[in-house]
């Protein structure tokens, strides 16, 4: 009897052991998860600041560009017209833009070492109290960058689309 108790107390110590195994693997394997995860959204937010700033390099409107000593009339009138914010004929790519809302419309895909993203930008009127898109002019506008992954995914396999946002005022430059 006694050779059976010490089988059953190696049995016992196996599978609390066991136990303890898929509890520190489990651990592991969520702090891995967290770690990558954190890294893409740093590459996230890195890759819409620097969409964001180039464009904030960039003259408020087309009218008040750096080519044009004079600034309109019209403030906000002279500006441009909510439904002809984006690139011009002329401006085929980003290097192109002069102004602001020249990344209205825009997109493109970048490739790091962390994979590859999407991004897309919209630039819009709003506001000035609400900071709500607006459909006329005004001395704000808005530029929301969007990012996705395949690599970033919710729980039920989904992208993530991730948005950066900044708004401008015609005033502050």
């Amino acid at each position: 009897m006694a050779g059976y108790s010490e089988v059953i107390n190696v049995i016992g110590a196996m599978i609390i052991f066991s136990m303890i195994l898929l509890t520190a693997n489990s651990m592991m394997l969520r702090n891995t998860t967290m770690q990558i995860e954190g890294e893409l959204e740093q590459e996230v937010i890195s890759l819409g600041q620097e969409i964001i700033e180039e464009a904030l390099n960039k003259s408020f409107d087309e009218v008040v560009s750096h080519d044009n000593a004079v600034p309109p009339s019209l403030i906000p009138g002279g500006f441009t017209s909510p439904d002809e914010l984006g690139p011009d004929g002329i401006e085929t790519n980003r290097e192109d833009f002069n102004d602001f809302d020249d990344y209205n419309g825009w997109s493109g895909t970048f490739e790091t070492s962390h994979g590859t993203f999407e991004l897309r930008a919209e630039v819009f009127y709003v506001d000035e109290n609400s900071f709500e898109e607006i459909n006329q002019q005004s001395t704000f506008k808005k530029i929301v960058v969007y990012i996705t992954s395949e690599y970033l995914t919710n729980n039920a396999g989904e992208e993530i689309e991730y948005q950066l946002e900044f708004i401008r005022n015609y005033y502050a430059d």
